[in-house]
């Protein structure tokens, strides 16, 4: 009966965790579609909302909600939040991909679309330059596996 009674109890958590509804503020033209990717690929239920109003303390998107009245602005903190919340089990797990995300939040951008702080137009890419230092590595990395993390 106790065994029963935890499993049920697990069961019950893992329910309501899933059920929780994510909504996120977003535009095609931001850093939102990052956001979704990852919520498609992990099974995340959301649903995508106009980007404003939110209450993204700069008035930017991205930023998410969900029914527990957690809210979370800029890519980087969104996808954090839900590995966190639908996929992560350990500060070692979380370990694999938390570097992947800043790194990608702090240099890809740059990378993909030569995009300066500050200056959000597309300046030209740098993705299909293997003697860029940074693409080289990166190119290297995913030579031997799928995924990053």
């Amino acid at each position: 009966a106790d065994d029963l009674r935890a499993l049920l109890m697990a069961l019950a958590i893992l329910v309501n965790t899933f059920a929780m509804a994510v909504t996120l503020h977003g535009t095609p033209q931001s850093r939102s579609p990052l956001v979704n990717w990852y919520a498609i690929e992990a099974g995340i239920p959301f649903t995508m909302a106009p980007p404003r109003p939110s209450n993204h303390p700069f008035d930017q998107v991205p930023f998410l909600t969900d029914d527990g009245g957690v809210e979370v602005f800029e890519s980087g903190a969104c996808l954090l939040y839900l590995a966190d919340k639908y996929a992560s089990s350990s500060a070692e797990e979380r370990a694999a991909w938390t570097p992947w995300v800043v790194w990608a939040n702090s240099e890809l951008d740059g990378l993909c679309f030569g995009a300066v702080p500050g200056d959000h137009r597309v300046r030209g890419e740098s993705m299909s330059k293997p003697e860029v230092r940074s693409v080289g590595r990166l190119d290297q990395i995913l030579g031997g596996r799928e995924w990053l993390g």
